[in-house]
């Protein structure tokens, strides 16, 4: 895959439906598949987690994070 940085905007209700089958992964140990942006992939569940929030001026940010190696 060449590289790539995209954003999805997505209603409230899809963002809880994906975190909750993320969740639901993490806490079997599977890998979780997921379509962002036209792309469909694999996140393995060895993926390093991590949150991360950022602060610049008036804005911040929450990311919760998934990496990994192809």
């Amino acid at each position: 895959m060449a590289d790539r940085d995209v954003e999805r905007n997505c209603s409230p209700e899809t963002f809880v439906e994906t975190l909750r089958r993320l969740a639901d992964a993490i806490e079997r140990g599977e890998a979780f598949r997921i379509q962002v942006a036209g792309a469909r992939f694999n996140v393995p569940r060895d993926a390093a987690l991590s949150i991360e929030h950022e602060v610049s001026g008036d804005e911040e940010e929450l990311e919760l994070q998934l990496r990994w190696r192809r």
